[in-house]
């Protein structure tokens, strides 16, 4: 003989909300907990990026594109400029053969990108240097017309390199709208 059992769905669609409301909470501390203990982590790298400078000086300053309106923009005024990196050891140890790289591109377009190695020679124990990028070109301009064409994002890395007692990568990221027409807000 067969038996039918009878499930109620208003009971059933409860105890399933139930369980998986346990399940995604629990995922969630377990989660939270995790970023919690690495964002807690204090570290000091092995190398410090004190400074981003360019020249011609960048300024900020809200942007006007049509419709679109850029606030607190990084503005570049130039398509070809330096970049002047300060950078300090801050381990009791001398690097030899640092590598660094200078990577830039238009932002939402992964294909319009460039990279400029270099190498630090010698970076003794507590020293401080400036690396600079000389003649760097955008890769677009605003032109005071399209925000989209200028938007940047400069990447600058110093790589691994065990040999030479580098263990840990550094990096930092500037954004940046390269226009040729804007100029810098009136000094008050």
């Amino acid at each position: 003989m067969a038996k039918i059992i009878a499930v109620n769905r208003k009971y059933l669609t409860l105890a399933v909300t139930m369980v998986l409301a346990i399940v995604l909470g629990f995922a969630a501390f377990s989660l939270w907990r995790t970023a919690h203990t690495s964002a807690s982590k204090d570290t000091v790298p092995e190398i410090r990026m004190l400074s981003l400078a360019v020249e011609p000086a960048s300024f900020t300053k809200d942007l006007t594109y049509g419709s679109v309106t850029l606030k607190n923009a990084q503005v570049i005024p130039a398509r070809t400029f330096d970049l002047i990196a300060t950078i300090q050891n801050s381990t009791a140890q001398k690097m030899t053969n640092v590598p660094v790289e200078l990577t830039v591109g238009l932002v939402g377009d992964d294909r319009q990108k460039w990279t400029q190695p270099a190498t630090l020679q010698v970076l003794n124990p507590g020293q401080t240097v400036r690396v600079t990028f000389r003649g760097v070109k955008a890769l677009g301009d605003a032109q005071g017309k399209s925000a989209a064409a200028g938007q940047h994002n400069m990447t600058l890395r110093i790589k691994p390199n065990p040999e030479g007692g580098v263990n840990q990568a550094t990096e930092a990221t500037f954004r940046f709208v390269v226009d040729s027409s804007a100029k810098p807000p009136a000094k008050q």
